[in-house]
């Protein structure tokens, strides 16, 4: 039986982190993939999981036989673009020109390996940036998990559907006619509320038991996805004197206690991949 929640991965170096990619020397820098990656594989095979993770293209050329072990144990490889640049740093010709890149990559390292899901860096998918759906689904793709349905600072979609739905141009009503599926990061609607409880920031910050109801809360309406970063798993992760904001963002709770915090959902969820969810 497939499972209805999804467990999605966004594979990056913590340097392609937003608040993160304009403080660091990529040149000079360790990106401890090759740290966090290999214990993580293993945790998901000792559960029998397989995951979607949405690979940067750059991280493919840097490591291939890290991302081809991957998909060699079974789990979706996505998109995430190849430079994780946003989508309001884009416009069309460029966002195919990262997707040429990605494709370019994968034909390098992992020929025959079919890609059908995208997921933007920073969740930049919103109505201004919708023009990035036609140009997806011009390369192929057949679902995008990009849209956040909660407003912050950096990004967001509020009112947008719970669960995976064919998106409009502005991303809040249904079209059938749509060329991919959209599937929101997963919220638990609570009246007025809309509390994010997908992960990444928010796994690490909000109180776990909230986090498991409003996920079971969610998963009575329709399919789940959670997502996190590896490097959000790492305790050595290189500490930058930030904003106290954006240390507060990027740092809290990372290694052992985000570690404990996946166990946890790993206990209480039947994860699989995204696209066999989705039947496509």
């Amino acid at each position: 039986m497939i499972p209805r929640a999804a467990l999605s991965i966004d594979l990056e170096s913590y340097w392609h982190a937003e608040l993160l990619r304009d403080h660091i020397d990529r040149s000079r820098a360790d990106d401890r993939l090759l740290h966090v990656l290999p214990p993580l594989l293993d945790l998901l095979a000792a559960r029998d999981i397989q995951a979607t993770f949405f690979v940067v293209g750059e991280v493919i050329d840097r490591h291939p036989a890290l991302v081809q072990e991957i998909a060699a144990r079974g789990h979706e490889i996505g998109c995430h673009t190849y430079s994780h640049r946003p989508l309001w740093e884009l416009d069309a010709d460029s966002f195919a020109a990262e997707l040429q890149g990605f494709a370019a990559a994968m034909n390098r390292h992992l020929p025959g390996v079919q890609v059908v899901g995208f997921r933007a860096p920073t969740f930049s998918l919103n109505p201004a940036t919708a023009w990035a759906l036609p140009v997806l689904a011009r390369f192929g793709y057949r679902y995008d998990s990009s849209v956040f349905p909660v407003r912050t600072p950096l990004y967001g979609v509020p009112g947008c559907p719970a669960g995976p739905y064919r998106p409009a141009a502005n991303l809040v009503d249904m079209d059938a006619a749509a060329p991919l599926w959209e599937w929101p990061m997963t919220a638990w609607r609570v009246g007025p509320l809309t509390l994010p409880v997908c992960g990444g920031f928010y796994l690490r910050v909000l109180p776990l038991p909230i986090i498991l109801r409003g996920l079971r809360a969610a998963l009575r309406q329709g399919p789940i996805v959670v997502y996190f970063h590896p490097w959000e798993l790492d305790a050595g992760i290189p500490r930058l004197p930030l904003r106290w904001q954006d240390r507060l963002i990027t740092y809290t709770n990372v290694g052992q206690s985000m570690q404990r915090r996946l166990h946890t959902l790993l206990d209480h969820f039947r994860f699989g991949r995204m696209v066999d969810i989705l039947a496509l």
